[in-house]
């Protein structure tokens, strides 16, 4: 970026970090089986921080639920870059 502009690449790669999040922030707010692991990570966090003590099989309780959030959120990450992929198709010509 020396003469003080982004090349296409950079202003692409910054487009897409800002979409890419759009569907699973909606998600977040409305899905119900989201909306539900979200709070099972932060009721066993809650209990993780009270005992302190790190009880395993808790912390593997925690795990489990974080992973299941991450997998609910990735399948909105996934489904809005096919969206927004659509999108650039159309845009550059190649789909009507």
């Amino acid at each position: 970026m020396e003469c003080g502009y982004q090349s296409f690449a950079e202003n692409f790669r910054e487009c897409c970090l800002r979409s890419c999040n759009r569907l699973a922030y909606k998600r977040e707010q409305t899905d119900p089986d989201y909306i539900a692991a979200s709070e099972q990570c932060e009721t066993l966090y809650q209990s993780l921080k009270e005992r302190l003590e790190g009880d395993q099989l808790l912390l593997n309780r925690f795990d489990a639920a974080k992973n299941n959030e991450n997998a609910i959120a990735m399948e909105s990450i996934y489904q809005q870059g096919f969206q927004d992929c659509v999108c650039l198709l159309r845009w550059l010509g190649l789909l009507s």
